[in-house]
């Protein structure tokens, strides 16, 4: 059966996450209680709906309880909404409730009254545009646990025609090599465009004496913070 995923809150968060669930597959229900918020979606998602989502009935009446998965996307304008929301969602027994939150303060009145997951889009762009300013070559970091991540990284130049035998990352940084993103053939000429952009394809098995890097790879790699920054400082 089709997931199906409500995404309440029309603003540029809640359509960038409607518009990205489409692309991926999922049968996107989008609600807003602005009718043009709701129209600008009417034709790009599976159904939508102009819906008060603090009143429990109107909840009931959209059969959103019959949904596993709910986003509630209400932008700092209206958090006496997100709450609300959030609260009714979780008394519907709404298996997974994502909530945005906007301050510290904020995701924890939401966890307080059922969200089962917070996101703060703005403190992760924030974030991400210092990690990119702090580690040249930083694209992306996905947090495990204990300080340990995964990370995408762009080769070190000096790296270039080296095997994972002779960089031996495992010994000098507690890193592991999971796969390389590599530029597709018919994107050769675009070698010195921005590399996060163009088409890509992903390596993962690699033989270690063998294989040997090249000018645009992309790393992802596993380990601990302070490895990831000694191996960027080798630039």
């Amino acid at each position: 059966m089709e997931k199906q995923i409500a995404v309440i809150g029309l603003g540029i968060f809640g359509t960038s996450v409607a518009l990205a669930l489409v692309k991926r597959n999922f049968s996107v229900l989008a609600i807003d209680m602005k009718p043009e918020a709701v129209e600008n979606l009417q034709d790009r998602v599976t159904r939508t709906l102009i819906l008060d989502t603090t009143q429990k009935k109107a909840l009931l009446d959209a059969e959103i309880n019959e949904l596993d998965t709910v986003i509630v996307a209400i932008g700092n304008e209206h958090l006496e909404s997100s709450i609300m929301t959030t609260a009714l969602l979780y008394d519907l027994g709404i298996k997974q409730i994502i909530a945005r939150a906007t301050s510290d303060l904020h995701e924890r009145i939401l966890r307080q009254v059922g969200a089962h997951e917070v996101v703060n889009p703005e403190r992760e762009l924030g974030e991400k545009v210092a990690n990119q300013i702090a580690r040249p070559g930083f694209y992306e970091m996905f947090m495990l646990s204990d300080n340990v991540c995964v990370a995408e990284v762009q080769l070190p130049a000096g790296y270039v025609g080296k095997t994972l035998v002779e960089l031996d990352l495992r010994r000098r940084f507690d890193l592991n090599v999971l796969g390389v993103q590599r530029l597709r053939e018919s994107d050769e000429a675009n070698r010195t465009a921005d590399i996060q952009y163009v088409q890509r394809r992903m390596i993962i098995n690699m033989a270690p004496a063998t294989f040997r890097f090249e000018a645009g790879d992309v790393l992802l790699i596993m380990g601990h913070q302070d490895g990831i920054d000694r191996l960027l400082n080798e630039r």
